[in-house]
C-alpha cells in the first residue's frame, strides 16, 4: 500500500507539473498572438512623443512620427553615455528634415536604465512642459509592460501605444524560433511580474 500510495502521489505530482507548464504555453502563445503585428497607420496627434531605446527602429519611426505631424517635440529615453543629437543624426536623419528634427524637437536622457526609469524620465518631461498626452514608441513585444507602467506612473495624462515591429521578430512562430521564443518568454515573465506589483500596490 505504502508503494502504492507513492506511486499515486508521484502520478498527481507529474499532472500538476504538465498542466502548469501547458497553461504557462498557452498563455505565452496568447500573448504573442496579441502583440501588434502592424503599425497604427492613423495615430493620433499627441503633446509629446517618448522613444524607449532598446532598438534602432525605435529612433527611426519616431522621427518619421514627428515628421508626419504625430507630434511637435519627442524625447529619446535612456540613451548611453557620449550619445550626442549629431551622433545620432549620423545614423538616423535620412534627410534635411529629420536633421532639423533632431536639433530642434528632440531631447535626450540618460537617466533611464530600465522601463520604470523610461516612465519617470517622460513623467518629469511631461511635468516640465506642461504635456497631458504622450505617445509611446517602444517594441511591440515591450509595448504591453511599458504602457501598464507609465500610466502607472503617469495616472493623470494619456498615454497612446505606437508599436515598432521588429523586423526579425516572429511571434506567429515563436515555437519555432529560439532568439524569438526566449525573448517572448523574458518579455512575458516581466509582464505579469509588472501585473502583479500593480495589482499588490492598488490593494
Amino acid at each position: 500500500m505504502h508503494i502504492k500510495a507513492v506511486f499515486h502521489q508521484f502520478v498527481r505530482a507529474v499532472m500538476a507539473v504538465y498542466f502548469i507548464a501547458a497553461a504557462m504555453l498557452a498563455c505565452l502563445q496568447y500573448f504573442a498572438l496579441t502583440l501588434a503585428a502592424a503599425p497604427d497607420l492613423q495615430p493620433v496627434h499627441t503633446d509629446g512623443l517618448v522613444v524607449a531605446t532598446g532598438g534602432q527602429q525605435r529612433i527611426s519611426d519616431g522621427l518619421r512620427l514627428v515628421r508626419d505631424g504625430v507630434s511637435d517635440r519627442m524625447l529619446i529615453t535612456g540613451v548611453g553615455t557620449g550619445i550626442t543629437k549629431d551622433s545620432l543624426a549620423e545614423i538616423f536623419a535620412h534627410t534635411q528634415e529629420e536633421e532639423q528634427i533632431l536639433s530642434c524637437c528632440v531631447e535626450l536622457d540618460r537617466t533611464a536604465m530600465d522601463t520604470k526609469g523610461n516612465a519617470l524620465a517622460a513623467r518629469r518631461w511631461a511635468e516640465a512642459h506642461q504635456l497631458a498626452s504622450l505617445s509611446l514608441v517602444t517594441a511591440n513585444y515591450h509595448m504591453p509592460r511599458a504602457l501598464l507602467l507609465f500610466r502607472r506612473i503617469m495616472p493623470g495624462r494619456t498615454i497612446h501605444g505606437l508599436p515598432v515591429i521588429p523586423r526579425d521578430l516572429q511571434p506567429a512562430r515563436w515555437y519555432a524560433d529560439w532568439p524569438t521564443a526566449k525573448l517572448l518568454a523574458k518579455e512575458y515573465a516581466k509582464y505579469m511580474f509588472a501585473i502583479l506589483s500593480t495589482n499588490i500596490m492598488s490593494d
